[in-house]
């Protein structure tokens, strides 16, 4: 139905986790291009973040209070904390959300360099790779050998951290972890910035997955996690393998829609210029 005239209206960016909204007597899934009124209920699940856009406004939202509240009381919890968007961005940001390929996703084994757009430019790919270089200390060598190697001191731009939980039993997996187990991602933002994360898995013969898949489009926002909150993708569940196996885990995250498929190709650094990136790794074994 038409949102009323005096009603202030959000376009829904990012749904993460688990979040409903009420449609007349009962509770529907959210999802991604929903234009809801600061007069429509929401529900969120514990370790869920739902993002809205303000068209109007040119600002951006994120929700991450558990429970049930309007959309209105949840703009006005957040006490004026939001992102303002630019003009050139707002653009961005709408136009590839309601585009098709925004839909399309998919979890590449190979490398996959999604096409540039007026805003993300494919040079932010490279941006990335280049400030991965300069927080692992190296420009030369391979980026993949410093990544697998502990002795490798990685550092960071932003305060981040993961943990994978056991699909099964809930509990956060530690160092060692058994054949066949199937668990998802949760991520910690401790800084004051909306941030696009992944999650690259190395291991020791240089085979990659990344765990979050990528949308054509890379707009990247199934992947945004807010400012100061802890989130869970449990709707990308992974399974380790069979056979024993050294696993390096590495979240990536960045403030800037990048095609994060790039590091599935062999990572090397091209240039000086650089963007801020958030590293947090860790070692896992499969035994």
């Amino acid at each position: 139905m038409p949102l009323s005239a005096s009603a202030q209206s959000y376009t829904v960016y990012s749904v993460v986790g688990s979040a409903r909204w009420h449609n007349g007597k009962t509770m529907v899934p959210l999802k991604a291009r929903k234009v809801v009124s600061d007069k429509t209920t929401l529900q969120l699940g514990d370790e869920s973040a739902v993002t809205v856009i303000d068209e109007k406004n040119a600002k951006m939202y994120s929700f991450t209070s558990p429970g049930v509240n309007t959309v209105g009381n949840l703009v006005k919890g957040l006490k004026g904390r939001s992102k303002n968007l630019s003009k050139q961005y707002l653009s961005y940001v709408v136009k590839q959300l309601f585009s098709d390929d925004s839909e399309k996703m998919s979890h590449p084994n190979t490398y996959m360099q999604a096409t540039a757009t007026a805003y993300r430019s494919s040079s932010n790919d490279s941006l990335l790779l280049n400030q991965l270089g300069h927080l692992l200390g190296g420009t030369t060598t391979s980026l993949d050998s410093l990544l697998i190697d502990p002795k490798t001191s990685v550092a960071t731009d932003y305060d981040i951290q993961f943990d994978l939980v056991d699909c099964t039993t809930g509990m956060v997996l530690d160092g060692t972890i058994a054949p066949n187990t199937s668990c998802y991602l949760r991520v910690t933002n401790r800084t004051a910035d909306l941030l696009y994360m992944n999650l690259l898995d190395i291991d020791k013969q240089g085979n990659k997955y990344l765990v979050l898949p990528m949308d054509a489009a890379a707009t990247c926002a199934h992947l945004l996690v807010p400012a100061m909150s802890t989130v869970s993708f449990k709707a990308e569940p992974f399974i380790f393998g069979d056979e024993p196996s050294d696993e390096t885990l590495v979240l990536m995250a960045v403030r800037e829609p990048v095609d994060f498929s790039i590091v599935m190709d062999t990572m090397k650094t091209g240039g000086k210029s650089t963007m801020q990136v958030g590293l947090n790794r860790r070692f896992y074994q499969v035994k």
